[in-house]
């Protein structure tokens, strides 16, 4: 057997963890009432999609209607044919291949695959394929509340099946608040009762001791979708100043949106003071970096180098950059090298672009500590395609490390001790697993 075909045999027989997901807590919870399409649009392949011309009323119908699963087909063909071959796409034929033996998604196949996939419903689907066919020791799971329960069809809260994930509570209601229904959210979460600035640091210390008591020890900012990763030193009295401003739409009646704004100094001011509770408890901080999920946004708002006075600020901080910063995943890369509390996260990546990870990993190699790289995180809010990503991903790897065996960088052995690295030893350790 050649050194390459060695490399990766041992890379897809691996146990691995996986960085980050958007799953249901539980399998409970798992939305069952829908089809293949319904389940497989509702994340990222459907951009590409829309992006090739799909028009939003029909993306609606598959999405919201009853049809018959070859008229939603009918709907979405065209566009499915121009996008099948990007990385979202070469993620869905993997899954169905390897979870349901059809060769792949076409108006030939969709019928049976509708079948046996709604087939899936039935209790241990996510069991067989996060542990039986994945072998994903643990998924870091992104909540939104350390509730008992939250919205069923959508929970993500720290009450999660802890023999499949681990949660990562995301502190973006502490910092971005953008009505009364999140400040009251936090109220119950804390046990404090917002009447004041003063109040609201509390809350925020309470809700993140918390977290870490129920097991979540790991902090998640993905703000970078409706801000700039820029966080300036803002005094405490602007912060309080913009923080007041909340209580002018308290009063408005319960069946009333409560809106509320707070504005970038306060903003500003609160990750700060999430960092400094980070810095002295010497906690993991995952931010968001790089290509935003969804249609249309201000890219520039996600550059990785806008976080580098926190860097400087918070050294026992250990920040986490997702997604390789992509497209800045060299400028990702330089603050992982220049900077020892900085670590760079594949979660995303491989279906984003499976070329570009695979450049980036051997550029990481040239550059970057190998204990400093985590090399898959599905990112998925359905089980799956976390196992197609997670085949893109070992397949990423197993090419960027033979690259380098047959540049002469390490041997095949080497090359195995380093697979194990990024798939398993390292997020173990930056995670505390």
């Amino acid at each position: 057997m050649k050194d390459t075909d060695k490399l990766r045999e041992y890379i897809f027989g691996l146990t691995i963890l996986d960085t980050h997901e958007h799953l249901p807590s539980s399998e409970e919870v798992r939305d069952r009432d829908t089809d293949v399409l319904k389940e497989y649009l509702a994340h990222y392949f459907n951009r590409d999609l829309i992006s090739a011309g799909l028009p939003r009323s029909d993306y609606d119908t598959i999405m919201t209607s009853r049809l018959p699963i070859l008229q939603k087909w009918a709907l979405v063909e065209p566009y499915w044919e121009a996008s099948r071959y990007t990385g979202y796409g070469r993620a869905l034929e993997v899954a169905v291949r390897g979870l349901y033996g059809i060769p792949g998604i076409s108006r030939g196949t969709i019928e049976e695959l509708n079948q046996r996939f709604l087939a899936s419903l039935a209790p241990g689907h996510f069991r067989r394929v996060l542990k039986d066919k994945c072998r994903i020791e643990k998924s870091l799971l992104c909540v939104e509340t350390l509730e008992e329960r939250f919205d069923p069809l959508v929970e993500r809260s720290v009450h999660c099946d802890r023999e499949l994930f681990v949660p990562v509570y995301i502190v973006n209601n502490l910092v971005f608040p953008e009505s009364w229904a999140q400040i009251e959210r936090v109220q119950r979460e804390s046990g404090v009762s917002i009447t004041s600035f003063a109040a609201w640091l509390e809350a925020t210390e309470a809700v993140i001791e918390r977290a870490c008591t129920l097991g979540s020890p790991i902090l998640k900012n993905s703000l970078a979708y409706v801000r700039s990763l820029y966080y300036a030193r803002a005094a405490r009295a602007e912060a309080e100043e913009a923080f007041n401003s909340v209580f002018a739409t308290k009063h408005f009646p319960e069946w009333h949106p409560k809106p509320v704004l707070t504005g970038k100094a306060f903003q500003d001011f609160m990750f700060h003071f999430i960092l400094s509770i980070a810095n002295r408890n010497h906690l993991v901080m995952q931010i968001h970096t790089g290509i935003q999920e969804g249609s249309g946004n201000l890219l520039s708002n996600s550059n990785p180098e806008h976080l580098a006075n926190l860097f400087l600020e918070y050294p026992e901080v250990d920040f986490d950059l997702f997604h390789i910063g992509y497209p800045y995943q060299n400028v990702a890369g330089v603050l992982a090298k220049n900077f020892p509390n900085v670590h760079l996260d594949m979660c995303w990546a491989h279906i984003v672009s499976p070329n570009a990870s695979v450049l980036a990993l051997e550029e990481w190699i040239d550059t970057v500590p190998l204990n400093k790289i985590s090399a898959f995180g599905g990112d998925y809010l359905f089980v799956d395609g976390v196992y197609g990503h997670q085949h893109l991903a070992r397949a990423d790897v197993a090419r960027a490390l033979a690259a380098k065996v047959e540049e002469g960088v390490f041997d095949a052995d080497k090359a195995m001790e380093v697979a194990r690295m990024f798939l398993y030893d390292n997020p173990k350790r930056l995670f505390r697993l």
